[in-house]
């Protein structure tokens, strides 16, 4: 590693390319006209930063949502909390969630949650446990290769960017990881509103102008990389209630219900056939065999993450799904600004999570250095963890497969 080389990786998750202009977005619309910016691929996830950081694939470091148990049987214990309505034991759990950081996936009922293996790591273990970040799964990440005396993590996921620029200085270490989650959030909530979030993208580009500037101070490179935007809600599906409606028994079938996709396991044949049948008529998404995956760089092996897949296009929700719950909307709708809308109405007002081809999922790493040009091979957000090892002087370790999006300029 080269000890003059310093980057601070600036992961703004959800800024859309397409709202990156001269009028809303004047420094990052200058600017990439004026340094290399490379676009790339993503994966059909609503959480790509470990493979960011590690350069494989969820099928390698292992996060990506839920697995199924092997063996999910219950205890007398556990069979008596099935008794008890779903309402209440999930609001425990959420409530019990806030309080400790127990309970990922708080809104699932318990006898539902009891058959998943749950492999996400999300912001608020990353931000609760820094050392969470170094190794994954058995797989060493971007600090767990420096060493974590080199790197530094943060995460701002707050309104108030006024509060980061005045306390975060770069220039201290090799690798500098800012997780910018505000704009994600706020685009979720405010996505019906075009000229609040014309407002905000402004306050995003202002704030990245400033972290620049910090950065030419401390002799920082600055990357800038979003690995999705956000599409306006136009329709919202109740798929429980359309599975309800095919006259199977909950024992026939496993699920896992996010906002934009659902994936589903069968323990019968006739839930098999009914339910594929179901989604296949649905015109709102893709249905994909886990043994399809491969072709969105997931190569799945088996159906432990799932067997079935079902894709919404931009503009669709499920809803409900498994991060709805009545006492988080209320929480949530008190304390967070930006959440406000969800006690009136507690469907997303923007999401992302879809098949990488459609624009809402375009991505983008934007190095502020023009000591590079970009590569020119088509990028895959498996290329991040290569790329940065390469800025500051590094090889890319195994087993990453990508290849680094920029390269230094030959001396003329």
């Amino acid at each position: 590693m080269s000890d003059s080389e310093k980057i601070l990786f600036c992961y703004v998750s959800g800024m859309d390319v397409r709202r990156i202009d001269e009028a809303r977005t004047p420094f990052l619309h200058a600017w990439f006209g004026n340094y290399p910016l490379a676009p790339f691929q993503n994966l059909p996830s609503n959480e790509l930063l470990p493979t960011m950081i590690t350069g494989v694939d969820p099928t390698v470091h292992g996060v990506w949502g839920v697995k199924l148990k092997d063996d999910s049987t219950s205890s007398g214990w556990e069979r008596f909390l099935d008794r008890i309505p779903d309402s209440v034991t999930t609001g425990v759990q959420c409530i019990l969630h806030r309080l400790t950081g127990e309970f990922d996936l708080s809104a699932i009922p318990p006898g539902r949650r009891r058959r998943f293996v749950i492999t996400r790591t999300k912001y608020k273990r990353r931000r609760g446990e820094p050392d969470a970040l170094v190794n994954i799964n058995g797989v060493d990440t971007l600090f767990g290769i420096l060493g974590r005396e080199n790197c530094r993590y943060r995460f701002h996921g707050s309104e108030n960017l006024d509060k980061l620029l005045t306390t975060y200085e770069p220039g201290a270490y090799a690798l500098d990881l800012l997780e910018l989650y505000s704009l994600d959030r706020f685009q979720q909530w405010h996505l019906d509103r075009p000229e609040s979030v014309d407002r905000y993208y402004g306050r995003i580009d202002d704030c990245l102008r400033v972290l620049h500037d910090k950065c030419r101070l401390s002799g920082v490179t600055l990357l800038i990389v979003s690995d999705h935007g956000h599409e306006a809600i136009s329709n919202s599906i109740d798929l429980m209630e359309g599975l309800r409606g095919l006259g199977l028994e909950k024992s026939e079938y496993s699920y896992f219900l996010e906002v934009s996709s659902v994936r589903l396991w069968f323990h019968t044949e006739e839930a098999r056939r009914k339910i594929g049948d179901y989604l296949r008529r649905l015109s709102e998404g893709t249905l994909i065999h886990f043994s399809e995956m491969e072709r969105y760089s997931i190569p799945l092996s088996d159906s432990s993450y799932g067997e079935l897949f079902f894709f919404l296009h931009p503009g669709h929700i499920f809803f409900p799904h498994d991060f709805q719950n009545s006492l988080t909307n209320f929480y949530f709708s008190l304390s967070d600004s930006m959440q406000r809308g969800r006690f009136l109405n507690p469907r997303h007002r923007g999401n992302h999570g879809h098949l990488p081809h459609f624009d809402a999922e375009k991505s983008f790493a934007l190095l502020l250095d023009d000591r590079f040009t970009c590569a020119g091979h088509d990028g895959h957000v498996l290329d991040m963890a290569p790329t940065i090892l390469s800025l500051l002087g590094r090889h890319a370790h195994p087993p990453m497969t990508g290849r680094p999006l920029f390269v230094q300029k030959e001396i003329e």
